[in-house]
């Protein structure tokens, strides 16, 4: 259904599970490992109480180092960050980065700059039919990656997916047939997350958003959404039969909660989600 259409007709501890339906035997993919940080806030000093974990740059190295230490059997194709990079701090660490990276915008990369400047740094992915976009996705061995862009102008902590700063238009429709391709599992990320409820909240999409995006999510089921922007303790809840993740700060977290990110397993039997805390 459009968004349109839609909106016509409506008013610290490590966490662990498996997600996902299993894959037909004609769509299986293949087994790998991805991992999930988001809000690394490049630019930010030390955090006071964690000034042993240096700068926002400093912890993001850390999330690689720790990556780096897994068991060869762990370790994953790519990092995905949920937004709020920081591109100041985070563009000159590009060539440090020891494993392929995929990011979505936040709401401190919404200036027209920004986001060209994002588009620069990974022109293999902010691209839709051959031309520069806020959106985009890729398929890895058998599973479809959807990077949705949820951040609008002026840096704003309510979410829409139809900002005149979101480039090209048409990303609702484009994301309706994101979630509809034929890959047996889909993944979706992005910075700003749905209320579950559809009501308002701040830190949320906006409410009209919420409302079409779930009823998307529980028509077209992919198999787990990453969302950021919350630096509150991950926390994981279902829409319809999509596991939802909103990852906590690799960077920093409310009432000094630890930092961390998401070690993601793809198997046969779906996906096997675990935290590490950085």
């Amino acid at each position: 259904m459009h968004r349109r259409d839609f909106l016509s007709t409506v008013g610290g501890a490590a966490v662990a599970a498996a997600i996902g339906r299993p894959a037909s035997a004609a769509g299986a993919a293949e087994s790998f490992c991805f991992c999930v940080a988001a809000d690394p806030h490049c630019n930010d000093a030390p955090a006071k109480g964690m000034e042993g974990l240096g700068t926002g740059a400093d912890r993001l190295m850390r999330v690689f180092d720790r990556i780096g230490a897994l068991p060869a059997a762990d370790r994953p194709d790519f990092l995905i960050i949920a937004g709020d990079l920081h591109l100041k701090g985070f563009l000159p660490l590009l060539p440090r980065f020891p494993l392929p990276v995929h990011v979505t915008a936040g709401n401190h990369e919404s200036s027209v700059e920004d986001r060209k400047a994002l588009r620069a740094a990974f022109p293999q992915d902010f691209v839709r039919d051959g031309k520069p976009a806020d959106y985009y996705s890729f398929v890895h061995k058998g599973v479809r990656f959807v990077s949705a862009c949820t951040a609008g102008l002026g840096g704003e902590h309510i979410g829409t997916f139809t900002s005149e700063n979101i480039q090209p238009r048409g990303q609702c429709e484009w994301l309706e047939g994101e979630l509809s391709a034929p890959e047996a599992r889909t993944v979706l990320f992005t910075h700003i997350p749905t209320e579950r409820d559809g009501a308002d909240r701040e830190m949320h999409l906006g409410r009209n958003d919420s409302r079409w995006f779930n009823d998307l999510v529980r028509r077209t089921q992919p198999a787990a959404i990453f969302f950021g922007h919350l630096h509150q303790p991950t926390a994981t809840y279902r829409l319809g039969s999509t596991d939802v993740w909103q990852v906590r700060s690799c960077c920093w977290n409310f009432n000094s909660a630890p930092v961390g990110f998401l070690h993601v397993r793809v198997g046969p039997a779906g996906l096997a989600v675990r935290e590490i805390l950085a």
